[in-house]
């Protein structure tokens, strides 16, 4: 029973990171692309594509993380 307990508590860690870096995301898409869009500042500065660029990243890096999390059958593998 502890070894699925601590697996349950990997793979909430990992979503948890998953969900703060998609906060990040949306806080950077949000913030520096779509409001700037819907002001009226309809040209694309470079400060825009910074945040746009950080967006993404964010989101391909929580693409990464969920990567990590694991199954009971990954378990198993690892221990023989």
């Amino acid at each position: 029973m502890r070894r699925r307990d601590d697996l349950a508590i990997h793979n909430e860690r990992v979503k948890l990171a998953v969900t703060i870096l998609n906060a990040i995301a949306i806080a950077f898409f949000g913030l520096g692309v779509a409001r700037p869009l819907i002001d009226g500042d309809v040209a694309i500065t470079p400060m825009i594509v910074v945040h746009f660029v950080v967006a993404v990243a964010a989101v391909r890096v929580a693409y990464m993380v969920l990567g990590q999390l694991k199954t009971d059958d990954a378990e198993k593998e690892t221990d023989r």
